[in-house]
């Protein structure tokens, strides 16, 4: 079977990103700080050449400061002109359900993402952003990914692989999460920061680590000893 490999090649702008509110609506954007040049005149990085970017946008993008901050390091998710706030943290929230869902932490996962879509969709009316269609259903994240794929030769692994290249940054974090959950990854929640960490062999922490490092473990049970006393 062939191997997936999931390639990128992304712009940012070296001025960086800001929050505004745009028309009469106010709807909150991640626009760029920079004006007067396009993606075409930046030089390009490979955002996903750090590790498990789904599981950095999952922890940090769940409100607008966090939606800015990953922009700021990765570059804009959906397009050039600017991001939809709603639609960025929406996304990030679901990812999150999954990897709880993923992780055992939700007992009724299929109630809590339907309740979060449905909650979601009776604030968005469905429309069109871009090349990705809203769509009103129970259990969809009304998010639509595309991306190019080809079969090509790996000189290293001197095997063929599956080459796929999303088409916005947005599409990246859903793809690695496709490929993590079809793998023996496994994902805990850190029980002191709340985020996400993998464990198991080879990643430095047990199966069955409760925390995503050894700071937080003390720093637990610290706390907890003293609410005791």
């Amino acid at each position: 079977m062939a191997q997936i490999a999931i390639e990128l090649d992304w712009a940012r702008d070296p001025k960086g990103y800001r929050l505004v509110e745009i028309g009469r609506s106010k709807e909150l954007r991640i626009v760029r700080i920079g004006t007067g040049h396009g993606p075409k005149n930046l030089p390009l990085f490979q955002p996903l050449s750090t590790d498990l970017l789904f599981r950095i946008f999952a922890n940090i993008a769940t409100t607008p400061e966090g939606a800015l901050d990953f922009v700021q390091r990765y570059g804009p998710l959906t397009g050039w002109d600017g991001d939809i706030v709603s639609e960025v943290t929406f996304q990030a929230e679901y990812m999150r359900g999954v990897l709880e869902d993923w992780a055992g932490k939700q007992k009724h996962p299929d109630r809590s993402l339907a309740a979060l879509v449905s909650g979601r969709h009776m604030r968005v009316a469905p429309k069109q952003v871009g090349p990705h269609r809203l769509v009103v259903s129970p259990y969809d994240t009304g998010y639509s990914s595309s991306l190019n794929a080809k079969v090509v030769w790996d000189p290293f692994a001197k095997a063929l692989k599956w080459e796929l290249r999303p088409a916005t940054l947005l599409d990246a974090p859903w793809l690695q999460l496709g490929q993590a959950v079809t793998s023996e990854a496994h994902f805990q929640q850190c029980e002191h920061c709340g985020e996400f960490f993998v464990a198991g062999r080879g990643t430095g922490r047990r199966l069955d680590a409760k925390f995503c490092c050894d700071e937080h473990r003390i720093a637990f049970n610290s706390l907890k000893r003293s609410k005791e006393k």
